[in-house]
């Protein structure tokens, strides 16, 4: 019996020996493909179109190294505790980690990169208009205390008159910093008897600038509100269930498309992210026929919206401006892409939005509203742009400088 019972201990002491050893291996490889993905994410090269790109590979190298960590907490336990639990608890951990990894290239169809908290925290939820600048800096981009985008307006006469810009995020300017959004530069080209201020907003269209429009002039009345939008209407176009407050496809998407989903532990493991994901309502999606031609509805809805926010804009006191929508026909000539347009073939956005702002234009003759046109003359390049229709720096004072003069006229005494 005794002999039985060395026997068995002996048995049991290599078995746990085995199991120790197998955790270490197991802790070991994922510690040296951390270690791997830390070098591939600090050689990887930047993205010159994105704002974000260091705060991106900030977050990347944030994850790695805890998991990193994780594995090599791992290794020392395994080694060095005599309760194999301890070694097999955080073991399948990042079992699971790694699956969620598999799990994620399925469903999403690429890779997990934790959002950074400068994407994350830009914007705060409001209760009518989805989201809202969060003031404060967030990267390239300051916000204001009144909710803004940042204007810098240097050199400004105690008299000078106001002018309000409001839009979507080729408005914000989404690829530029706060010197070199066209808004700052048209405020510069303006001079010092003008101030500008910003209202753009990542993914507004003209169900959202409608209603900031009835609250806007409240506080202080510009002289003159200039509308520059048309690209975030004509992303609900050719939609089968087509509502016109656009609450059955752009807006459910708007928190998701702003950032203002994940919780800040989805940024350290996929497994978070992906539980998180399941327990979220499901977004629609774009139903209907992908087509190139032009949609009357989404175009008719568009432009009862633009007749609302001149009827707002006046009764208030405001003179309403047009500007139609600029984007980068050159790259969409040569895409591929439909995410933002899902049911226009890309290379066919520009046509199609052509067509609404040539529609746009004629709202503007019979509201007797001013359509600047200017922008449309310029010889548009693809390095005007950071992206297939957000200005760089070069872009935006081209574009200032289009809208200098025809606002100076319209907006002043």
């Amino acid at each position: 019996m005794a002999e039985r019972a060395v026997t068995d201990a002996a048995a049991t002491a290599r078995l746990v020996r085995v199991l120790r050893m197998i955790a270490v291996a197991i802790a070991a490889a994922a510690a040296i493909f951390c270690v791997v993905a830390v070098f591939h994410t600090l050689r990887k090269a930047p993205y010159p179109e994105d704002p974000f790109t260091e705060a991106h590979r900030a977050a990347d190298l944030r994850y790695e190294l805890v998991w990193l960590g994780v594995s090599a907490t791992l290794i020392a336990l395994a080694l060095f505790t005599r309760s194999l639990a301890w070694a097999y608890a955080p073991l399948c951990l990042l079992g699971l980690e790694a699956g969620g990894h598999v799990a994620h290239w399925l469903v999403a169809g690429g890779r997990y990169h934790p959002l950074p908290s400068e994407v994350r925290e830009r914007f705060e939820p409001h209760p009518l208009l989805v989201a809202v600048p969060r003031p404060g800096v967030h990267g390239p981009f300051t916000h204001t205390a009144q909710h803004r985008r940042l204007t810098i307006n240097e050199g400004k006469a105690a008299d000078a008159r106001r002018v309000f810009v409001f839009g979507g995020s080729t408005t914000y300017d989404a690829g530029v910093g706060d010197a070199d959004t066209w808004a700052t530069q048209l405020s510069r080209g303006l001079g010092s008897g003008f101030v500008v201020e910003n209202f753009g907003m990542d993914g507004y269209s003209s169900v959202e600038i409608l209603v900031s429009t009835l609250f806007a002039f409240r506080d202080a009345k510009p002289a003159c509100a200039v509308f520059y939008m048309g690209w975030n209407d004509l992303r609900s176009s050719h939609l089968s269930t087509l509502k016109p407050d656009y609450s059955d496809f752009h807006l459910p998407h708007q928190p998701s498309n702003l950032g203002l989903l994940p919780l800040p532990i989805e940024s350290y493991s996929v497994i978070a992210r992906l539980v998180m994901s399941l327990a979220r309502p499901t977004l629609p999606r774009a139903e209907g026929k992908i087509s190139a031609e032009y949609y009357p509805r989404l175009g008719a809805i568009y432009l009862a919206n633009m007749d609302l926010i001149v009827a707002v804009a006046r009764h208030q006191g405001v003179k309403p401006v047009f500007v139609p929508q600029v984007i980068d026909h050159a790259r969409h000539a040569t895409g591929t892409s439909h995410d933002w347009v899902p049911l226009v073939p890309y290379h066919d956005v520009p046509k199609v939005l052509d067509r609404l702002n040539e529609d746009l234009g004629r709202l503007a003759v019979r509201l007797d509203v001013p359509f600047v046109d200017a922008p449309l003359s310029v010889d548009w390049h693809a390095d005007d742009f950071v992206d297939d229709g957000h200005f760089n720096a070069v872009g935006a004072r081209k574009f200032a400088a289009a809208l200098a003069g025809p606002i100076a006229c319209h907006c002043g005494p």
